[in-house]
């Protein structure tokens, strides 16, 4: 399903808290996630480790998912490296409530892989996934992931999936 709604991706940036937090003090969006939403604390750790991770590579990070028609903050969309260096890369999506189920984690999720693989020295792509979450699940498959691992992740159930380029 085409995304209904024409968005753009903008990097997060030291002033995007505020929608950052939006998502994380949901538990509706967290759920899936870490089980629950996140106290102001926890956030704010993220978060920074959102703007670090941002800084490794130009193109990759964490994006901010943006309704072209009237500027409104839908979620999040990343494409994280551990280290510049890296051949694999972990791509991964939040929606606010009000945008789910509109097909743009899917067009966001095309539109982060045609940028893994125009670059030569990835050879993989990895989501780790609730595997309760049938959404992501239905999207990473369609883009073509199949299953790696199904267990616990850091104490909570979770699923690798993986791409290769």
């Amino acid at each position: 399903m085409a995304a209904s709604i024409p968005f753009i991706l903008v990097p997060f940036g030291q002033g995007d808290y505020a929608d950052f937090r939006l998502l994380t003090q949901s538990d509706r969006v967290m759920e899936m996630i870490t089980g629950s939403a996140l106290s102001e604390a926890e956030s704010k750790v993220h978060f920074e480790k959102v703007l670090q991770q941002n800084s490794i590579a130009p193109g990759f990070g964490n994006f901010k998912i943006i309704n072209e028609q009237n500027q409104e903050f839908i979620g999040l969309a990343k494409l994280v490296l551990e280290t510049a260096d890296d051949k694999e890369v972990e791509i991964g999506f939040m929606l606010t409530e009000s945008y789910q189920g509109k097909g743009i984690a899917t067009e966001a999720t095309r539109r982060l892989l045609e940028t893994a693989g125009a670059q030569k020295t990835l050879t993989r792509v990895k989501a780790i996934l609730d595997p309760q979450n049938k959404a992501s699940r239905k999207i990473l498959v369609g883009a073509g992931f199949v299953s790696e691992f199904v267990g616990e992740i850091d104490g909570l159930p979770g699923e690798v999936m993986s791409l290769l380029l």
